[in-house]
């Protein structure tokens, strides 16, 4: 599914979060609204298309000098709903695959997440 139907279900209320997700939101110090802003302004890094779900990674920001990288499992299968099955903060030391997708959210030129 293209990122910007996720974003436009998710931007119109569309979502269901599922228990671990809160888990993790509740264990890493992030809300819901965390969650929903990292898919809005994020892209999909990881497709998983026989399970209808996808990884997004994005940005929020938890407070005004706290800003980070948050990645989501949003399932599709739902022809209405999507699902955010659970969201973490990465481990940036093992990202070094994703360096481009987060520079490309980012906007900027260089190599600081990779």
């Amino acid at each position: 599914m293209d990122i910007r139907e996720i974003q436009l279900r998710v931007n119109n209320g569309f979502y269901l979060t599922k228990r671990d997700a809160i888990l993790h939101a509740i264990k890493e110090g992030f809300a819901r609204q965390d969650m929903v802003d990292a898919i809005i302004s994020g892209q999909v890094i990881e497709e998983y298309p026989d399970r209808n779900r996808v990884l997004v990674c994005g940005r929020t920001t938890l407070s005004p000098q706290v800003t980070i990288y948050l990645h989501v499992l949003c399932e599709y299968s739902d022809p209405v709903y999507i699902e955010i099955i659970t969201a973490y903060i990465p481990d940036t030391s093992l990202m070094k695959g994703y360096g481009k997708a987060l520079l490309s959210i980012e906007g900027k030129e260089g190599n600081e997440h990779e």
